[in-house]
């Protein structure tokens, strides 16, 4: 951050917290604090804008309360991450959700490689527990922000030669049905709550104690009796808002 003493005029009839607190809004409106940013402290405020701190922590103060900021014990103060919707009765996979209220979709490839299914897995896709499946894990970002793990499961007897197919941005949905002949056209999602673990929360800077919404769902094409992906997918509930609309 570049010097910012003189910005605050001293004589002028607005309060100084307000004047450092439109000044942080501004940073962070134009990106130049992102969400999930720390911000500088109390001290390097003090300092950048010749203030007291009374003046710093009523400006943070009010950020917080504004849903700005979010102070983590023994960490610092950060830029909130701005919660999302998602409806549990859209079909469309992040991408196409996501993408299309022009959020920047990003999705990295954490694991892939085939595995023998199991009992679960067998179950869940309704297939020999001796059969093959692909796993592949992403982690799914949105303007920079990770959002979401997404840990899916295919029977490779339904889906050939899909390792080679998919890639860190690859919308599965539209590869089962351009490469596939596999629309999706049902979906039955169970969710449940959990504490993030250690990793969750390294992974997508959560504080410890924050709470994981998961969401497992199996999707199917014409006929409900075959499963054409099993999938886990575990989101912060401070990111994101689950709907439903009747």
């Amino acid at each position: 951050m570049s010097e910012n003493a003189n910005t605050l005029a001293k004589n002028a009839a607005v309060p100084l917290y307000e004047q450092l607190k439109f000044a942080l809004k501004e940073m962070i409106s134009t990106r130049a604090l992102g969400p999930g940013d720390t911000i500088p402290t109390e001290p390097e405020l003090c300092k950048q804008y010749n203030v007291s701190r009374i003046t710093v922590r009523r400006a943070i103060a009010d950020l917080e309360a504004e849903g700005l900021l979010e102070k983590r014990h023994g960490k610092g103060t950060f830029v909130t991450v701005p919660k999302m919707e998602t409806s549990l009765l859209n079909l469309g996979g992040f991408s196409e959700s996501f993408g299309l209220r022009r959020f920047h979709v990003e999705k990295s490839i954490m694991e892939l490689g085939e595995e023998i299914a199991g009992e679960n897995l067998g179950q869940k896709l309704g297939i020999d527990p001796s059969a093959t499946v692909l796993h592949v894990s992403r982690l799914i970002t949105a303007d920079g922000t990770p959002f979401t793990i997404e840990s899916s499961y295919f029977s490779l007897d339904l889906f050939p030669g899909l390792v080679s197919e998919i890639h860190d941005d690859t919308s599965l949905y539209h590869l089962l049905q351009t490469k596939y002949g596999r629309e999706v056209k049902h979906a039955k999602r169970v969710i449940s709550c959990r504490v993030a673990t250690p990793k969750e929360n390294t992974i997508f800077h959560c504080k410890s104690g924050d709470i994981i919404f998961e969401v497992e769902k199996t999707v199917y094409g014409d006929d409900r009796s075959i499963p054409l992906q099993y999938s886990m997918l575990l989101t912060p509930s401070t990111r994101m808002n689950l709907v439903i609309e009747v």
